[in-house]
């Protein structure tokens, strides 16, 4: 009995030592194997055994395994599958963040990113992550050869993010928001000044500020005649709390409507400055004369707000 118990251990142990032997050279072959396609531009094949060789990496080398990561990440990159490599990259950069080939993966990184992401017009969350990798590349690595591209790539998610702060000043000017698209044209000139054609965003932004008006016109009628109601109840009431109470409510009706009027005047002021500083500014520019028009419709604008017109 002892000696068949004994038998089975000894099998049992000789099994288990062939099968670590067995994935030990599984692995190191598969890497071979997987490198070498790598090397030879057989990225489709490469992958393959790539995976199998992380997969089954017991055996490996912590280099070995590292090598294999990039080599992976990288085989999708060539393929141009991008979702995959960025997968593998940042799987990469995470467990080899001393590696010497961080600076190639955010480089490679940064330029995936650029490639998932959807049109300026729509989120820009995968531009952002392009913009951060070729910062890393540029803050940690600013001796690698990468530095150059990432210059580019940062350069690039500029005039997506410009394109993109125009699309929101031109959509909210579109369905009748001025004000706002001010704002946005204001955000284009101050962060993206390099990326942009100046002269037609100062103009679009004189043209909002001027128009402010028209986005609170309604909302200021509203106030105002919510105001005319609560005197009238005010009159009526003869309860001294609940007076009080219409009172409060009249007067926070009152700092609402003073902050859109003091918006709006604000708005035309910083017009007329632009306005003002235009022809200096741009002198050869081709809106000119649309800026001059601007000119003349803020002093119509003023006089009839003097006629109470």
């Amino acid at each position: 009995m002892k000696n068949k118990v004994f038998s089975v251990l000894i099998s049992s142990a000789l099994l288990f030592s062939c099968g670590s032997k067995t994935e030990f050279y599984v692995g190191k072959e598969k890497l071979s194997k997987g490198l070498q396609l790598y090397e030879k531009g057989d990225y489709k094949k490469a992958k393959e055994s790539l995976k199998e060789a992380i997969f089954k990496s017991q055996g490996l080398t912590p280099t070995e395994l590292m090598e294999a990561r990039f080599a992976l990440a990288d085989s999708y990159y060539n393929r141009e599958e991008y979702v995959d490599a960025i997968v593998e990259f940042e799987e990469f950069i995470a467990l080899f963040p001393t590696s010497p080939k961080v600076p190639e993966a955010l480089y490679k990184l940064a330029i995936s990113y650029l490639f998932v992401s959807p049109d300026y017009k729509r989120d820009l969350t995968y531009v952002d992550k392009a913009g951060e990798k070729a910062q890393e590349i540029l803050d940690s690595y600013p001796n690698s050869k990468y530095v150059g591209g990432a210059k580019e790539i940062i350069k690039k998610v500029n005039e997506i993010k410009a394109k993109h702060t125009l699309y929101i000043a031109e959509t909210y000017e579109k369905y009748g928001k001025p004000y706002s698209a001010a704002v946005y044209y204001q955000e284009a000139y101050t962060k993206y000044k390099n990326y942009i054609e100046k002269d037609y965003v100062i103009y679009k932004m004189a043209y909002n500020l001027i128009h402010a008006e028209d986005q609170y016109q309604q909302e200021i009628q509203n106030y105002r005649e919510q105001i005319k109601e609560l005197d009238k109840k005010i009159d009526q009431e003869k309860d001294l709390e609940s007076k009080n109470v219409l009172i409060n409510r009249k007067k926070l009706l009152e700092e609402q409507l003073n902050y859109l009027i003091e918006r709006i005047n604000t708005s035309k002021e910083k017009a007329k400055e632009l306005i003002a500083s235009f022809d200096k500014a741009f002198p050869d520019s081709k809106y000119k004369d649309e800026v001059k028009n601007l000119e003349k419709e803020s002093k119509l604008q003023n006089l009839l707000k003097k006629l109470n017109i």
